[in-house]
């Protein structure tokens, strides 16, 4: 091959940038978009040409990356869940106990979702009632959240203890709670702040997993040194 043929074939560049770095950044701006509108004016008042606008773009470039606006959100929902997902295994890998877990976990994922609003919007609102394929991904990711934390929980807890509740329930119960408290969070239904929820939590989770593996503590009279 001539320098020349390679010269012909190579992409075109316009200002430095090749035509799949132009749609990279043209997909980068319309999720950045799609968070602004679906954050703030809410799902089922946004359009195509708003987020179109709001990425500085011409609406034509809306289909060159997704295919509709539920695609959108959907895109948009996944990445901030994964955001959150990532800082929760850092954050818990380092502690010790249940508790520390627990209160590492929750303030990792209450404050992704929570210093900048919109995120929680989209994940705990926006994505409600909207499609098949989103209702089905937000149980999925709450119960992967909840596999995170029956793993995280049998890493810390002695080997060899009875458990007397099913982990996966009690984990997803948990979860569950958490997600509605968000909910409600958002709506302005809760009354608290980020780190007294963070707090509320810690001690629930603290609480329901010593409930749920049997006490081994020796009955009165039956401790050590007593007979």
């Amino acid at each position: 091959m001539t320098a020349i043929t390679s010269a012909a074939q190579a992409p075109r560049l316009y200002r430095g940038v090749s035509p799949s770095e132009r749609r990279a950044q043209r997909r980068e701006q319309l999720l950045e978009a799609g968070l602004e509108v679906f954050g703030t004016s809410g799902y089922a008042d946004s359009s195509i040409r708003a987020i179109s606008a709001a990425a500085e773009l011409n609406s034509r470039y809306f289909y060159e990356s997704f295919s509709s606006r539920e695609e959108l959100l959907y895109c948009v929902y996944t990445r901030i869940v994964q955001e959150i997902a990532s800082e929760v295994i850092t954050v818990t890998a380092q502690a010790e106990t249940i508790e520390e877990q627990a209160r590492a976990g929750l303030r990792a994922a209450w404050t992704v979702a929570t210093e900048d609003r919109r995120k929680a919007k989209v994940i705990a609102v926006e994505v409600l009632g909207v499609s098949e394929r989103l209702e089905r991904s937000r149980q999925q990711n709450m119960h992967a959240f909840a596999d995170i934390l029956v793993r995280n929980s049998r890493s810390v807890t002695p080997p060899g203890l009875k458990r007397r509740l099913d982990p996966v329930l009690t984990a997803r119960s948990l979860m569950g709670a958490v997600v509605e408290v968000q909910i409600d969070w958002v709506n302005g239904d809760v009354d608290a702040s980020v780190e007294e929820i963070v707090e509320h939590f810690t001690r629930i989770f603290t609480v329901v997993a010593g409930a749920a593996v049997e006490d081994r503590t020796p009955p009165r009279g039956q401790r050590k040194g007593q007979k």
